[in-house]
């Protein structure tokens, strides 16, 4: 019986100590985030961007994109060029926006490895000018995110198992 108290007290102690490294980790890792500034180059389709953050490394910039044209939006992305400190193009990616149609609101999210971003410059072009191979995200798909949850449980399983 001692034994499994011992067991107990080291499993519980190792539990503490993951959840307090886990959490000050994320909180280390979240504080290197900066607010950046943004620019949108038209009125309409109606764009707000929620957050734009970057670290040295990388960043991401979350929105939305509401369409008050008065007509379907079809065959048209948002281009988001990303500039550093002084000016210089660091990169671009871009974001489908397909048959949106009157008044609809759709979340949308970039995740960028780009040095040194300090903002960026929303546009909108034609989809069809864009080589598929440049498309790096797309609008908001929380089914790829099941890929994780598996990911991980296979992880927990083979740890535990």
């Amino acid at each position: 019986m001692d034994r499994m108290k011992t067991f107990f007290k080291y499993f519980l102690a190792f539990v503490i100590v993951y959840i307090i490294v886990d959490i000050g980790s994320y909180m280390s890792i979240k504080s290197t985030y900066i607010s950046r500034d943004y620019i949108v180059d038209f009125d309409s389709p109606s764009i707000e961007i929620t957050e734009m953050k970057s670290t040295v490394l990388n960043g991401y910039l979350k929105g939305n994109i509401t369409n008050n044209t008065g007509s379907v939006i079809t065959g048209k992305a948002l281009k988001l060029d990303y500039y550093t400190e002084h000016g210089v193009l660091a990169g671009t990616k871009y974001v489908k926006v397909d048959n949106l149609i009157q008044n609809e609101k759709i979340d949308f999210e970039s995740r960028f490895n780009f040095d040194n971003v300090d903002s960026v410059r929303v546009s909108i072009v034609d989809s069809l000018d864009i080589d598929t191979s440049e498309w790096d995200f797309s609008l908001d798909d929380f089914s790829k995110d099941k890929i994780n949850w598996f990911v991980l449980l296979g992880a927990l399983i083979v740890v535990f198992g």
